[in-house]
């Protein structure tokens, strides 16, 4: 008895996910946004996060790496991949900011 107990509450979790999955695509999709990753140098971890949910489906808009001391073989394999990396004075000027640089 408890087996059956079991079994329709996972069943009922299932068809929940399903339709909080569906819910999810039914959404329109936003393409002028963009995210932006400021990082820590040596640490690559969200831009695999990001890639990782880019290949699900699930984020559509293009990700900005700030360069915090990136190695030239770490910039080609992230350009290969899709993803701007910018400099912080590139970065003031596509934000429109000031950006003091040290």
């Amino acid at each position: 008895m408890a087996g059956y107990l079991v079994l329709a509450v996972l069943a009922a979790f299932g068809v929940l996910s399903l339709l909080w999955a569906m819910f999810g695509w039914l959404l329109p999709v936003c393409r002028e946004g963009w995210i932006l990753c400021p990082g820590k140098p040596g640490e690559l971890s969200m831009v695999y996060v990001y890639l990782w949910l880019r290949s699900m489906g699930i984020v559509k808009c293009p990700l900005i790496l700030a360069d915090l001391g990136l190695s030239k073989e770490e910039r080609i394999r992230l350009t290969e991949k899709g993803i701007e990396i910018c400099s912080l004075a590139e970065l003031s000027e596509r934000l429109g900011i000031g950006a003091e640089t040290t």
